[in-house]
């Protein structure tokens, strides 16, 4: 996700509002690569209430509750560090000091005259709970936190009782107290460690999963309500390419309103209790509805943009015009262009944002429109498809290159089922969109062909398990939605194994008997494949204990350590197609799946549709889907920190102490945000074999048997786990339990060392930056603005970065601050050592730069893009040595980068070499004015 970037700090409250350290009291648990987005953003440390309960335990032992955090060890080194404090009692005050109106703690009351009097005991009390609290740290400081959730509503009953005892607590030092109370800052706290020149422990893992009692494992939120974590994920894509159209196309700074009318939105749903799943069901509500307003708003700004891009300012008729209609389905064999009159429009353009559910207005409903596919990535994306809802199957593609092939496939009969689905498509139109070149916008006109002469048997499967083929509609009339079916085809359940396959050797195959996958091929390397779908029964409690925890929307507590399988045995069928095979399988009522494999794809796609869980039995049920494989990997696997780096996990085991299992499932889950790697441990040869899971958003996973991922898709739970929600995990919607739709993408390779990281990166870039499709009515005009392959193709104003990025940079970040000023960031989206050519470092031409952006002047930013970076200047702190504080299996796993900072040179003037160059893993910020 990007950032809201912090020049709006700036632009608010001026310099003084700089902000130096974070401060992240409430957040369940802590990804490392946020340590090392905090250190470039030019902070100086952070600050954090929850860690691992036994984690404390044996920091407070050790005395090693603040150390220096390594975001970035293998990769960006020094420049990734950043000091880092546990809090010692969260975000909560000492027991007894809570002075808020709503706490039952007894006010200071100084008058020995009053009854109640309770001075002395009072300051006695808290001296001795200041030196205990001092205990665990190694400074004569220590930062007391007086506050907690929902205080300071009344903030005169904090601030009277602080006061008083400040002055009494300060008064004992004439009687030999060491303990001086003041009002302070987590800033200034961290000024005065600093200033105690102390060498401390560097710490290289992370802090997750995160656990505050033996059976509480905070883990649950993972996954918690998937269906807001999808749109969130979704809504940043579409996010993302506002900023870029904006920053095109608007001179004047028009748009920077409309733009920012979603990114606050989606800033504000990164809250730890947003996209975590674990608001209230109605503050969740109110979540969706801000950024269901901020996309209407950015739709606008797309819209425009792209009528300026495209140069035609949208000649379109009126909206009925040219709809779908019984006289036309029935009397032409090609929908006719009666068009009344033109009229120029800068909203011209519509958009889909249900086609996770098979459902797009504008295809479904238009007999001619215009598709623009625009790539916000700066580089080519090749073999790629577009697939749409219509309601028909016989279409007329033009694409850049002439005529199109299309492909339709009827629409799985769980996905015409789904709950609170309004749509007239019954098929998805499938065609290649080829080369999309980086942020470009193509075009493709698509026409309706009307045939009522189909040929029998043209979208029936070509192999079935079950007797009775669903009905498949021919035509749908969209006025009184009569359907007109195909006669039922009735086939043999099948003997044998089957595969599907595509042109670059890509081979899954199934077993006749249970419809399952069981292995993957490509080329010479194979793998035993099986994958299934499974539910844990949530643990019921009323919270009482420890032993009573019940799992929640924080809280995942399975009843068991073995799942249950939905089912044994699957009903499916096959379509095979010229641009993609599927195969379709029903589980059960509530669980079904999609397999496919596109030609020339690298990867096999699994779309899976979950849900209601049945509660009838009065049991939640947490769903879970496994990949289970042949591979030997010794209790390993890695999972994304943030969608960047790589992280090792070992099951049962934690790199900093020794962990005590009590919960041997929920305590290995861990947060999968992009995607999760098996692979032979053992084998160091060329002929490792690697399997890889991509997701399309946030969820929680693990390895619990060797040689297999698992990944948490769906939960519905019917027991609060008592901290803070306040209700049970139970989404319903439209009457019923929730609905998610979502897509896993596996690769495997095993013709190459290590991890085929030129394969799951480009591809998990593909995913979080997909590409923007938006929709208007064909007109008459078309016929001459899409005669030719040039015009098919719309290039931008800054088309031509693609040319000057290389394929392992990523522009992570283009938009506009002002009428002339623009904000800009270059990410380095490789590890090292993972490729031998996209590990390398990136160099790009300041001149050719200049050449596409037309800049008058470029300077470099911190992260956070509110601080020149010849300015930053941060705190140093000395190491006792890297390795200190790590159990054996990590020090001999990990190697740390203490080097100096991996940039050249903080502004473009002082370079000679008039270069910007990013080391792996690097991101770089600049503003550029024209």
């Amino acid at each position: 996700m990007d950032l809201l970037d912090s020049w709006y700090l700036n632009d608010t409250f001026g310099k003084c509002a700089l902000p130096r350290v974070a401060w992240q009291i409430d957040p369940f648990g802590h990804s490392r690569e946020q340590a090392s987005l905090f250190a470039n953003m030019g902070f100086d440390g952070l600050f954090f209430g929850r860690l691992d309960y036994q984690d404390k335990f044996y920091r407070r032992v050790g005395k090693n509750m603040e150390t220096i955090w390594s975001g970035s060890p293998n990769n960006l080194g020094k420049d990734s560090w950043l000091f880092s404090g546990a809090l010692f009692n969260g975000y909560n005050p000492p027991d007894g000091y809570c002075f808020d109106i709503f706490c039952g703690d007894d006010p200071i009351n100084d008058d020995p005259k009053l009854l109640g009097y309770n001075l002395d005991k009072k300051v006695e009390d808290f001296i001795r709970i200041a030196q205990y609290w001092a205990t665990p740290y190694r400074t004569k400081n220590v930062l007391m936190t007086m506050g907690s959730d929902f205080q300071y509503m009344a903030a005169y009953t904090w601030y009277k009782n602080l006061d008083k005892l400040i002055k009494h607590v300060n008064a004992r030092q004439s009687n030999g107290s060491t303990v001086n109370l003041f009002y302070s800052t987590p800033s200034c706290y961290l000024q005065e460690v600093n200033k105690a020149n102390l060498s401390w422990s560097m710490k290289t893992d992370d802090y997750f999963p995160y656990a505050s009692d033996p059976h509480a494992f905070w883990t649950g939120y993972f996954t918690s309500r998937p269906t807001l974590k999808y749109f969130i994920h979704k809504t940043n894509n579409f996010l993302q390419t506002c900023q870029q159209l904006s920053s095109m196309t608007d001179e004047n700074g028009e748009t920077l309103d409309g733009v920012f009318k979603l990114a606050e939105p989606v800033a504000v749903n990164q809250h730890h209790d947003a996209v975590a799943g674990t608001a209230k069901q109605h503050v969740t509500n109110d979540y969706a509805l801000r950024i269901s307003i901020g996309i209407q708003s950015c739709e606008k700004v797309i819209s425009s943009a792209l009528s300026k891009i495209q140069g035609t300012q949208g000649a379109s008729e009126s909206p009925s015009s040219n709809r779908i209609d019984d006289e036309s389905l029935n009397n032409s064999s090609r929908v006719p262009n009666d068009f009344q009159g033109f009229q120029y429009r800068d909203d011209e353009y519509e958009f889909c944002h249900l086609l996770n559910i098979s459902a797009c207005d504008p295809s479904e409903l238009k007999s001619s429109l215009v598709v623009s596919v625009y790539n916000p990535l700066a580089r080519q994306v090749v073999n790629s498809y577009v697939r749409l809802p219509v309601s028909t199957p016989v279409w007329h593609v033009e694409g850049p290159h002439g005529d199109v092939s299309t492909q339709a496939i009827p629409l799985p009969e769980p996905v015409l089922d789904i709950p609170g689905r309004i749509s007239a498509a019954q098929y998805e139109l499938i065609f290649p969109a080829g080369v999309l070149s980086g942020l470009t916008v193509t075009n493709f006109k698509l026409t309706r062909v009307i045939d009522n002469e189909i040929v029998r048997g043209k979208f029936q499967p070509i192999i079935q398990n079950w007797e009775a083929a669903i009905d498949v509609p021919v035509v749908l009339s969209v006025e009184n939605s009569r359907r007109r079916f195909l006669p039922k085809m009735s086939l043999s359940p099948p003997n044998e194994d089957f595969s599907i396959e595509n042109s670059v050797g890509l081979t899954c195959e199934f077993d006749g008997t249970t419809g399952l996958i069981q292995k993957i091929r490509r080329g010479n390397s194979e793998i035993q494949l099986s994958q299934n779908f499974y539910y844990y029964h949530g643990m019921k409690g009323n919270n009482s204990d420890f032993d009573s925890r019940a799992s929640g929307a924080y809280i995942f507590r399975p009843n068991g350590t073995s799942p249950i399988p939905i089912a044994q045995k699957v009903k499916y069928e096959v379509y095979k197609g010229e641009h993609v095979t599927e195969v379709r399988q029903v589980f059960s009522e509530w669980v079904s799946q999609v397999i496919r494999l596109y030609d020339k794809a690298d990867a096999v796609e699994f779309e899976w549709l979950v849900g209601p869980i049945p509660v009838g039995d009065h049991i939640g049920k947490e769903v879970v889907t496994r990949y289970s494989t042949d591979l030997s990997t010794n209790g390993t696997f890695y999972t994304d920190s943030n969608g960047r780096e790589m992280l090792r996990r070992k099951r049962n085991k934690r790199p900093t102490w020794n962990y005590k299992v009590y919960e041997p499932v929920a305590g290995n889950y861990y947060p999968v945000n992009s995607r999760m790697i098996i692979t032979e441990e053992e084998k160091q040869n060329k002929k490792r074999k690697t399997l890889i899971l991509l997701n399309d958003r946030a969820q929680g996973g693990t390895s619990i048997n060797d040689g297999e991922l698992e990944v948490m898709i769906h939960r519905r739970l019917l027991f609060d786990d008592a901290f803070g929600v306040g209700e049970a995990l139970n989404e319903e919607a439209y009457g019923t339990g929730l609905v998610t739709r979502g897509k896993h993408w596996i690769v495997f390779a095993g013709d190459t060392t290590g991890v085929p990281a030129s394969i799951h990166r480009p591809l998990a870039q593909e995913i979080f930056m997909d590409r923007i499709l938006a929709f208007r009515d064909s007109t008459p005009a078309d016929e001459i603005y899409l005669s030719g392959a040039n015009v098919h193709t719309s290039e931008t104003l800054y088309s031509k970065l693609s040319r000057v990025l290389p394929p392992n940079c990523h522009l992570l970040t283009l938009k506009k601050l002002a009428v002339n000023e623009y904000l800009i960031r270059f990410e380095h989206i490789y590890e090292k050592n993972e490729d031998k050519d996209l590990s390398t470092g990136i160099v790009i031409s300041v001149q050719e730069l200049e050449e596409v952006l037309k800049f008058k002047s470029i300077r470099e930013t911190t992260l956070g893009g509110n601080q020149w970076k010849d300015e930053a200047k941060r705190f140093q702190w000395k190491v006792v040595g890297a390795q200190e504080g790590l159990s054996e299996e990590r020090k001999a796993t990990q190697t740390v980068d203490d080097s100096a900072s991996t940039n050249t040179y903080h502004t473009l003037e002082e370079s000679a070499a008039k270069t910007i160059t990013l080391s792996p893993m690097q991101i770089r910020t600049f503003i550029f004015t024209t």
